[in-house]
């Protein structure tokens, strides 16, 4: 479940209980061996950093994040969900449905109230986030833009272009700039925590529920072109090529 690409897009971190817990995995993003970084306390919300250093990740109700090679790891923030990374190493969360930013520094500060699930687009210029639809913010001059009215819309994320693309009852959607929505329903469903390709505007990875479990897929948003990373079963894990 939750996939996230590294900044290379060569790699892509997501979670798994193929052991006894849900963990943090990496994998390469054309399939292949997983690489298990996290054992123990569950795992929650991965999102790599732009510079490719840190993937931070929900553990103890707290923010914590982990090197890709899982030797390194530390806390970044205390009683906080929802991690998501600025261009500059800014790191965005959500704590108690509001909305902070953590500075390279260590200093926080509070930005919005009423403000879950937030996504940093990749200019740095905008937030996205739900609260009763989806939203944006834009962070220089705080104005607010409502994009989406239905409380069922979730997990919102910015392309390149500035689509954004979120999930409405288990299958994916986009709303473009203009306004305009888009029902991916050449998509299988049901899907969740889409992610965008950081070099690629037409790609994102999603989580799909296919026989009885969650797998990673990457695919194209105008062609479908799904492309199954992992194998779930109820007995097994696998990644595979």
């Amino acid at each position: 479940m939750s996939p996230t690409w590294s900044p290379d897009g060569q790699q892509i971190a997501f979670l798994s209980n193929r052991a006894e817990g849900w963990d943090l995995y990496t994998m390469p993003a054309g399939g292949g061996e997983a690489t298990r970084l996290t054992s123990g306390a569950t795992a929650d919300d991965p999102a790599w950093s732009t510079d490719g250093r840190w993937i931070a990740l929900e553990r103890n109700h707290r923010i914590e994040a982990v090197s890709p090679d899982g030797k390194e790891r530390k806390v970044l923030v205390e009683e906080a969900s929802h991690p998501t990374w600025s261009p500059t190493n800014q790191l965005a969360f959500a704590r108690n449905c509001d909305l902070y930013v953590r500075e390279p520094d260590g200093n926080e500060r509070l930005m919005l109230r009423d403000a879950d699930q937030p996504h940093w687009s990749a200019d740095g210029r905008t937030i996205v986030f739900t609260r009763r639809g989806i939203w944006e913010l834009d962070v220089d001059s705080g104005d607010l833009r409502q994009r989406t009215q239905s409380p069922s819309d979730e997990s919102p994320c910015i392309q390149f272009d500035g689509d954004i693309v979120f999930i409405r009852h288990g299958q994916l959607m986009i709303i473009h700039q203009d306004g305009a929505m888009t029902d991916i329903s050449y998509h299988p469903s049901p899907a969740g925590a889409p992610d965008p390709h950081p070099l690629e505007i037409d790609t994102v990875a999603y989580q799909l529920h296919d026989g009885g479990n969650w797998d990673i897929v990457t695919a194209s948003l105008e062609h479908g072109n799904v492309r199954k990373l992992t194998r779930a079963t109820w007995t097994s894990w696998n990644a595979r090529l």
